[in-house]
């Protein structure tokens, strides 16, 4: 979306252009992923932080299509359409086998931002076992199930099962997983209130958010003294941090980890979120690029995928190389929205036949997060800040990144709301897992 819009801007000024931008999308919005931790607390209202496409992007045609397949050699790109005359499966076919309704689309330059899917160990069977945060589903639905734990627990009198719905445990120290960890916290303290059982055994047995990193510090993303801040104010807020860990099983109930030095240990929890590891999407194992072992494209330092012609590709679709520190780019929003304006600059550049192309950069000290109510650490021109000021400057940056004026209104509003209301405790029990979650569920209860 944002390299469309960028397309849209820089085409408008150079009228000696004569293209069409197309967009295509299996869905007619766009989710500001970052705030998805504030929808799971309910700081902010879910459609706040969805944009509708077309409402945006003025002068790009858009198509609401799932990508079957992309031809480099004859770029072409094959889309499913769905066709309502058809009962279709899950798997994209109709009744009798056959694709829906299918559309092909020929190119003269190709973005790829097909994003990417939850990567979980091989050797593991407990992918529908956990909740993941990729998506305005995934917050809806781990919000619903957080209020569920809440209520049984209320109500629960076996300490152990007690402690099991109150246990929240969150894979992945990195910038997603801490902020989610960071806004439940925060959650807890807000509405224990409302209910009496847990209120009064708070000091006993408080709802519980507990990190585990396989790494030997969080927030590789960001520098280490940031990192060590971060631990020190996350462990004083009561939010547990296990280092060096990962997460062998997880079943009813129980989170198993090991330890570098092998070391085995049991976790009681009913709510896990995976917010660690991610993998391409499989479309693009398709495409006949240059690619890393991950099937990530490989792309040049101006966002050209290696081995394609005319073909661009931008966040989790790109594995690009930072020439300063010679490690790959990590795999955020903050990167991917910069990713595609340069994307959109170099090729506008190449439509007017211009060598001068834009090499991507980005100051890794750029970065910011948040790490509890009211608080959020920086690196700013090199200095580390962090607190409420950083806080306001956090909410300051991300509200301009939001495409949409009203869209800016509303989540200002949610946010001014939230300092003087708590958040609703509406439990949606019409809101549940899809079927595959379902299906496992049983397999879950067998074991």
């Amino acid at each position: 979306m944002y390299c469309a819009k960028k397309l849209e801007y820089l085409m408008a000024k150079r009228k000696n252009i004569d293209a069409e931008i197309i967009l295509v999308s299996r869905q007619n919005f766009f989710v500001f992923t970052p705030m998805l931790p504030q929808v799971v607390s309910g700081m902010i209202e879910s459609n706040h932080v969805v944009v509708p496409l077309r409402q945006v992007l003025k002068n790009t045609k858009f198509y609401e299509a799932e990508v079957a397949s992309i031809d480099v050699k004859k770029r072409r790109v094959h889309l499913w359409v769905e066709n309502n005359n058809n009962n279709y499966n899950d798997d994209g076919h109709g009744e009798n086998g056959s694709p829906l309704s299918d559309l092909t689309l020929d190119y003269d330059h190709l973005v790829i931002s097909l994003g990417s899917d939850t990567n979980f160990p091989k050797s593991s069977d407990f992918a529908h076992m956990v909740f993941t945060l990729k998506n305005l589903k995934d917050a809806l639905l781990l919000r619903n199930h957080i209020i569920d734990m809440l209520e049984r627990a209320d109500i629960e009198s076996d300490l152990d099962k007690r402690r099991q719905m109150l246990n929240f445990v969150i894979v992945g120290g990195g910038l997603s997983g801490v902020e989610t960890a960071a806004e439940l916290n925060a959650f807890f303290h807000k509405v224990v209130k409302y209910y009496p059982n847990l209120k009064a055994k708070f000091s006993e047995l408080p709802p519980h958010v507990t990190v585990i990193q396989s790494r030997d510090r969080i927030l590789p993303e960001l520098n280490s003294k940031l990192a060590t801040d971060t631990l020190q104010k996350m462990n004083q807020d009561g939010i547990s941090i296990i280092l060096n860990t990962k997460v062998m099983d997880v079943g009813k109930g129980f989170v198993r980890t090991v330890t570098k030095e092998g070391e085995q240990s049991t976790i009681p929890a009913n709510t896990v979120i995976w917010t660690v590891g991610i993998s391409p999407n499989p479309l693009t194992a398709s495409i006949a690029c240059e690619k890393m072992t991950s099937g990530r494209p490989v792309v040049d330092s101006f966002l050209h995928v290696k081995g394609c012609e005319n073909v661009w590709a931008v966040g989790d679709s790109a594995y690009i190389i930072d020439e300063i520190s010679g490690e790959p780019f990590p795999a955020t929003a903050q990167h991917a929205l910069r990713e595609a304006e340069v994307a959109a600059e170099n090729i506008v550049n190449s439509l007017e036949k211009n060598n001068g192309l834009r090499k991507f950069k980005y100051g890794r000290d750029a970065q910011m997060a948040l790490i509890g109510s009211k608080s959020a650490i920086a690196n700013i021109a090199g200095i580390n800040l962090s607190g409420f000021l950083i806080w306001c400057i956090w909410r300051a940056v991300y509200l301009k990144k939001l495409p949409m004026f009203k869209k800016r209104l509303r989540v200002a509003l949610d946010w001014i709301i939230d300092i003087f209301f708590d958040p609703d405790l509406t439990h949606l029990r019409g809101l549940k897992e899809d079927r595959k979650f379902e299906n496992h569920t049983k397999h879950i209860e067998s074991r």
